[in-house]
């Protein structure tokens, strides 16, 4: 290792930097880009995340205001959907600080 390079590495490692933060930080980066952009997501995409039923999330969840707030729906008894970042942030948020 040439001093300069000893040089670098020291200064890194006083910052905190290590080569196992940079390795994190990058599958971090590379996973983000991975993910599929989705913006809106439907009754049937928060059964599967959630695992629960229909007439649970319809009865718990889908009824708080929180959730309703990100609600959309074209028409009258038209497909809903719901803004998916805010409200996986909601569901989350109430299933943990909320329930027992």
């Amino acid at each position: 290792m040439t001093t300069e390079s000893a040089v670098i590495q020291t200064l890194f490692e006083i910052s905190g930097i290590t080569p196992e933060k940079v390795n994190q930080m990058l599958i971090t980066i590379a996973n983000d880009a991975a993910k599929p952009l989705i913006l809106f997501w439907d009754i049937n995409d928060i059964i599967k995340a959630t695992t629960f039923s229909r007439k649970f999330l319809e009865d718990h969840i889908l009824n708080d205001p929180r959730i309703q707030q990100y609600e959309r729906q074209r028409e009258k008894g038209g497909k809903r959907v719901w803004l998916k970042e805010p409200t996986a942030n909601l569901l989350q948020e109430i299933i943990m600080n909320e329930w027992h």
